[in-house]
């Protein structure tokens, strides 16, 4: 049976200020309360089994991986979530997954992209399998209309249930797109399905500083350039076919197409909060808080509200959002790598307010998971239980606490704090000090894991 490696590391910088470099686009959860991520999953589950599905992500959303698998009772096996050390690009990462998975027949699906039509789908793969005896087989997106924010391929050949690629194309503008959807070419997917051992030998011969990975694993994986899939091999590569799929494909890659996927109300507005609307139509309005939003006469616009950072750009304009997460970086601002939701191994939390001698954090564990035993020598904390059941740990007397009931950890006090319960444990936690960093933190147990 065939594996499915699913790219989950990308930052996803165009959907900013929504996704951010440590919470990206593929695990926010635009549809039905599941993320990219989540519905790739379901998507590719049924075709190859949970068994056969490897996790190819940073390390640094590891936790994510796990939380969102743990919400569709999914349990994969420890070697299963490939953590690459460094961002070195795509074809780093699925050398990287080749290594952990061993000699088999592989698709490689990225999670950050939109796609209905199972049926559809499945039988391209059944396409992909016959054609990956020796070739080397791509995914191709049958276009619906131009578009300048996606790469095309020019099909060759056709074969049974494909093409020969004739070339792979970057992204182009508007009347070359045109042409090329007029022509026949297809979306470049990013997509794959490929024997490895085919695979390695055409990485060989176009990109032989790649193979330690493959070989080593990690080992030297921070010593090599990024690569992508398509500059690495497939454009320098005889063997690469394409195989179309038919079915409704979106990389949702900005706002724009963020819109054009989700469903509208009557006044063809995009919402995930109360809007009220005096003749403003197509425009997406999303908030995190989910407040009450007002328009009137406005059209075409992108309203992205989160609780540090307010959005509004026309909708034409965008793919601009990119330029504006440049300039945060350039000027060291935090807000465009850290959204104010944090993920971690028991679960997450969500900073509600960080006034310099308080903080405010709204905390969620998850079942039968604990934080590691830790004092803090500058603040005090003051925990109080919403729902659930907390089990704490006060220099070690235990305090059973339910919704309403509330535990003061003083200074220097060693604590802990664990669900035994069988639903989410969310608290509110305040914590009050003349210093509050993480490096306040002495840790008191042999927990492996990063608080």
């Amino acid at each position: 049976m065939a594996k499915a490696i699913i790219l989950a590391g990308g930052v996803g910088s165009r959907l900013w200020p929504l996704s951010r470099e440590g919470y990206p686009k593929q695990f926010i959860k635009f549809f039905e309360g599941k993320s990219l991520f989540q519905k790739t999953i379901e998507r590719l589950n049924p075709i190859f089994g949970s068994e056969n599905l490897l996790i190819s992500t940073s390390k640094n959303y590891r936790f994510l991986v796990q939380n969102q698998l743990d919400e569709l009772n999914l349990d994969l096996g420890k070697n299963q979530i490939v953590a690459e050390p460094a961002a070195r690009g795509t074809l780093s990462a699925i050398l990287l997954s080749m290594h952990v998975g061993g000699h088999d027949d592989y698709g490689v699906f990225p999670s950050d992209h939109s796609m209905r039509g199972q049926d559809e789908f499945i039988e391209s793969i059944k396409n992909a399998k016959k054609l990956s005896k020796n070739k080397l087989i791509s995914f191709g997106i049958v276009p619906t209309h131009p578009h300048t924010g996606y790469g095309y391929i020019k099909p060759g050949k056709e074969l049974n249930g494909g093409f020969e690629v004739d070339k792979f194309i970057e992204k182009p503008n508007y009347e070359l797109a045109k042409k090329y959807v007029n022509n026949g070419y297809f979306w470049n997917a990013g997509m794959l399905y490929v024997n490895s051992k085919n695979f390695v030998k055409e990485v060989q011969e176009y990109s032989p500083e790649h193979l330690c990975i493959h070989e080593r694993g990690v080992d030297d994986y921070e010593s090599v350039k990024s690569m992508t899939l398509e500059y690495g091999v497939l454009e320098k590569t005889d063997k690469a076919v394409v195989v179309p799929i038919t079915s409704k494909w979106n990389d949702l890659g900005s706002f724009s197409s963020f819109f054009d996927e989700m469903d509208k109300n009557g006044e063809k507005l995009v919402t995930n909060t109360e809007v009220l609307n005096l003749d403003s139509k197509n425009s997406l309005i999303w908030s995190e808080s989910k407040k009450l939003i007002g328009l009137i006469d406005v059209d075409d616009l992108i309203v992205v509200d989160t609780r540090d950072a307010l959005l509004i750009s026309s909708k034409k304009s965008s793919q601009k959002v990119k330029k504006m997460v440049t300039f945060l970086k350039d000027n060291k601002d935090s807000r465009a790598r850290f959204h104010t939701t944090v993920h971690r191994p028991w679960g997450y939390f969500i900073m509600m307010e960080d006034n310099g001698g308080y903080r405010i954090r709204r905390m969620f564990v998850r079942p039968g998971k604990r934080l590691t035993a830790q004092k803090h020598f500058n603040r005090s904390e003051h925990w109080v239980v919403v729902k659930g059941t907390a089990r704490v740990y006060l220099d070690g007397v235990e305090t059973i606490l339910g919704p309403g009931e509330s535990s003061y950890v003083h200074r220097g006090t060693s604590h802990r704090i664990e669900n035994p319960g069988q639903i989410p444990l969310e608290m509110i936690e305040v914590q009050i000090g003349d210093y509050i960093s993480e490096k306040d933190v002495e840790r008191i147990d042999n927990d492996k894991i990063e608080e």
